[in-house]
Protein backbone atom coordinates (compact mmCIF):
# COMPACT_ATOMS: atom_id res chain seq x y z
CA UNK A 1 0.00 0.00 0.00
CA UNK A 2 2.97 2.57 0.18
CA UNK A 3 4.11 1.66 -2.69
CA UNK A 4 1.40 2.82 -4.47
CA UNK A 5 0.80 5.76 -2.55
CA UNK A 6 4.65 6.90 -2.99
CA UNK A 7 3.83 6.48 -6.72
CA UNK A 8 0.88 8.02 -6.58
CA UNK A 9 2.94 10.95 -4.93
CA UNK A 10 5.76 10.71 -7.74
CA UNK A 11 3.50 10.92 -10.58
CA UNK A 12 2.06 14.07 -8.74
CA UNK A 13 5.17 15.89 -8.36
CA UNK A 14 6.43 15.11 -11.75
CA UNK A 15 2.78 16.45 -13.18
CA UNK A 16 3.35 19.44 -11.04
CA UNK A 17 6.91 20.25 -11.97
CA UNK A 18 5.98 19.97 -16.09
CA UNK A 19 2.53 21.66 -15.54
CA UNK A 20 4.96 24.60 -13.68
CA UNK A 21 7.51 24.48 -16.48
CA UNK A 22 5.09 24.95 -19.15
CA UNK A 23 3.66 28.18 -17.45
CA UNK A 24 6.63 29.64 -16.75
CA UNK A 25 7.86 29.03 -20.89
CA UNK A 26 4.13 30.39 -21.46
CA UNK A 27 4.85 33.49 -19.07
CA UNK A 28 8.56 33.79 -20.45
CA UNK A 29 7.31 33.67 -24.29
CA UNK A 30 4.55 36.24 -23.91
CA UNK A 31 6.69 38.79 -21.83
CA UNK A 32 9.55 38.73 -24.33
CA UNK A 33 7.51 39.47 -27.24
CA UNK A 34 6.61 42.93 -25.66
CA UNK A 35 10.20 43.75 -24.74
CA UNK A 36 12.12 43.35 -27.79
CA UNK A 37 10.86 44.72 -31.41
CA UNK A 38 10.01 42.76 -33.76
CA UNK A 39 12.87 42.45 -36.68
CA UNK A 40 10.63 44.38 -39.11
CA UNK A 41 9.64 46.87 -37.01
CA UNK A 42 13.73 47.31 -36.42
CA UNK A 43 13.86 47.78 -39.99
CA UNK A 44 11.16 50.18 -40.59
CA UNK A 45 12.73 52.13 -38.15
CA UNK A 46 16.09 52.06 -39.69
CA UNK A 47 14.29 53.03 -42.58
CA UNK A 48 12.47 55.85 -41.57
CA UNK A 49 15.82 57.66 -39.59
CA UNK A 50 17.44 57.18 -42.55
CA UNK A 51 14.83 59.31 -44.51
CA UNK A 52 14.97 61.46 -41.99
CA UNK A 53 19.01 61.63 -41.55
CA UNK A 54 18.97 62.23 -45.21
CA UNK A 55 16.18 65.11 -45.59
CA UNK A 56 17.72 67.13 -42.31
CA UNK A 57 20.98 66.96 -43.30
CA UNK A 58 22.59 69.40 -45.46
CA UNK A 59 23.49 71.00 -47.43
CA UNK A 60 24.70 68.21 -49.88
CA UNK A 61 27.65 69.60 -52.13
CA UNK A 62 26.95 66.99 -54.71
CA UNK A 63 22.99 67.89 -54.82
CA UNK A 64 23.77 71.30 -55.01
CA UNK A 65 25.33 70.91 -58.07
CA UNK A 66 22.56 68.99 -59.36
CA UNK A 67 20.08 71.54 -58.48
CA UNK A 68 22.06 74.13 -60.12
CA UNK A 69 23.22 72.50 -63.82
CA UNK A 70 20.97 73.41 -66.25
CA UNK A 71 20.58 69.78 -67.50
CA UNK A 72 18.19 68.94 -64.68
CA UNK A 73 16.08 71.81 -65.19
CA UNK A 74 13.16 71.91 -67.23
CA UNK A 75 13.22 75.38 -69.00
CA UNK A 76 9.48 76.98 -70.06
CA UNK A 77 10.08 79.54 -72.88
CA UNK A 78 8.24 82.81 -73.37
CA UNK A 79 5.72 81.44 -74.92
CA UNK A 80 4.83 79.10 -72.94
CA UNK A 81 6.69 76.27 -74.84
CA UNK A 82 8.74 73.96 -72.46
CA UNK A 83 12.04 72.08 -72.63
CA UNK A 84 12.31 68.94 -70.42
CA UNK A 85 16.12 67.32 -69.95
CA UNK A 86 16.42 63.66 -70.88
CA UNK A 87 15.03 61.49 -68.49
CA UNK A 88 16.44 59.89 -66.41
CA UNK A 89 18.80 63.18 -65.41
CA UNK A 90 21.80 63.22 -62.87
CA UNK A 91 19.41 64.87 -60.63
CA UNK A 92 16.75 62.23 -60.71
CA UNK A 93 19.44 59.17 -60.61
CA UNK A 94 21.07 60.78 -57.10
CA UNK A 95 17.06 60.87 -55.42
CA UNK A 96 16.71 57.39 -56.92
CA UNK A 97 19.89 56.21 -55.24
CA UNK A 98 19.12 58.03 -51.78
CA UNK A 99 15.40 57.58 -51.35
CA UNK A 100 13.72 55.50 -53.94
CA UNK A 101 14.69 51.44 -51.67
CA UNK A 102 12.90 53.18 -48.53
CA UNK A 103 9.44 53.93 -50.21
CA UNK A 104 6.82 52.66 -52.28
CA UNK A 105 6.57 53.41 -56.17
CA UNK A 106 3.87 55.56 -55.07
CA UNK A 107 5.09 57.56 -52.15
CA UNK A 108 8.48 57.79 -53.44
CA UNK A 109 7.58 60.55 -56.23
CA UNK A 110 5.23 62.19 -53.64
CA UNK A 111 7.82 62.50 -51.22
CA UNK A 112 10.39 64.08 -53.88
CA UNK A 113 7.97 66.65 -54.81
CA UNK A 114 6.87 67.23 -51.36
CA UNK A 115 9.70 66.96 -48.59
CA UNK A 116 12.92 65.97 -50.29
CA UNK A 117 14.09 69.23 -51.55
CA UNK A 118 11.68 71.37 -49.05
CA UNK A 119 14.25 71.11 -46.67
CA UNK A 120 17.61 71.32 -48.02
CA UNK A 121 19.62 73.90 -46.65
CA UNK A 122 20.96 77.02 -49.16
CA UNK A 123 25.20 75.96 -49.45
CA UNK A 124 26.13 78.97 -47.31
CA UNK A 125 23.21 77.77 -44.29
CA UNK A 126 23.85 74.30 -42.20
CA UNK A 127 21.16 71.73 -40.82
CA UNK A 128 21.89 68.54 -38.91
CA UNK A 129 19.57 66.29 -36.85
CA UNK A 130 20.39 67.03 -32.70
CA UNK A 131 17.63 63.58 -32.01
CA UNK A 132 15.32 61.60 -33.23
CA UNK A 133 12.41 59.90 -31.66
CA UNK A 134 10.29 57.27 -33.32
CA UNK A 135 7.43 55.89 -31.93
CA UNK A 136 5.03 52.73 -32.90
CA UNK A 137 1.74 53.82 -32.88
CA UNK A 138 -0.22 51.96 -30.65
CA UNK A 139 -3.10 51.15 -32.48
CA UNK A 140 -1.52 50.90 -35.77
CA UNK A 141 1.12 48.70 -35.73
CA UNK A 142 2.34 49.87 -39.27
CA UNK A 143 2.45 53.31 -38.16
CA UNK A 144 5.47 55.55 -36.53
CA UNK A 145 4.77 58.94 -34.97
CA UNK A 146 8.12 60.57 -35.01
CA UNK A 147 9.64 63.50 -33.68
CA UNK A 148 12.70 64.59 -35.25
CA UNK A 149 15.27 68.27 -33.43
CA UNK A 150 16.71 69.63 -36.07
CA UNK A 151 19.22 72.19 -35.50
CA UNK A 152 19.56 75.29 -38.72
CA UNK A 153 21.72 77.60 -38.72
CA UNK A 154 22.05 80.61 -41.22
CA UNK A 155 25.24 81.38 -42.08
CA UNK A 156 26.94 84.27 -40.19
CA UNK A 157 23.86 83.42 -37.34
CA UNK A 158 23.47 81.45 -34.27
CA UNK A 159 21.55 77.73 -34.29
CA UNK A 160 18.21 77.43 -34.12
CA UNK A 161 16.25 73.98 -33.38
CA UNK A 162 13.06 72.88 -34.61
CA UNK A 163 10.98 70.28 -33.19
CA UNK A 164 9.70 68.46 -36.93
CA UNK A 165 6.52 66.18 -35.97
CA UNK A 166 5.05 63.49 -38.45
CA UNK A 167 4.16 60.04 -38.91
CA UNK A 168 5.00 57.44 -41.59
CA UNK A 169 3.10 54.17 -42.73
CA UNK A 170 4.52 51.43 -43.94
CA UNK A 171 3.42 48.76 -46.14
CA UNK A 172 3.84 44.76 -45.63
CA UNK A 173 7.47 45.28 -47.34
CA UNK A 174 9.19 47.46 -45.37
CA UNK A 175 8.30 50.51 -47.61
CA UNK A 176 7.19 54.03 -46.32
CA UNK A 177 3.82 53.64 -48.00
CA UNK A 178 2.38 57.24 -46.40
CA UNK A 179 4.47 60.47 -44.97
CA UNK A 180 3.40 63.53 -43.39
CA UNK A 181 4.51 66.22 -41.88
CA UNK A 182 2.62 67.88 -38.84
CA UNK A 183 4.31 70.51 -37.65
CA UNK A 184 8.14 72.30 -38.65
CA UNK A 185 8.24 74.86 -36.61
CA UNK A 186 8.55 77.32 -38.80
CA UNK A 187 11.71 75.37 -40.40
CA UNK A 188 10.16 75.51 -43.83
CA UNK A 189 9.85 79.60 -43.59
CA UNK A 190 13.36 79.92 -42.34
CA UNK A 191 14.80 77.91 -45.18
CA UNK A 192 12.91 79.77 -47.92
CA UNK A 193 14.30 83.11 -46.22
CA UNK A 194 17.94 82.38 -46.95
Amino acid sequence: MKNVIHKQSNFYRITLAFLLFGILLFVVGCSSDDELPSSSQDENLTTLETVLENTFTGPNQKLNELLEDPNNATIIGEDSETKSPESPTELDLFLEERYQSHFTDDMFGEYIGTYALSYHPSENNSMEIDSIDIQQNETDEITYDFTTKVQYQKAGNEPNIYNVTGQANFSEEGKIAGFEFFSDEGLSEALRES
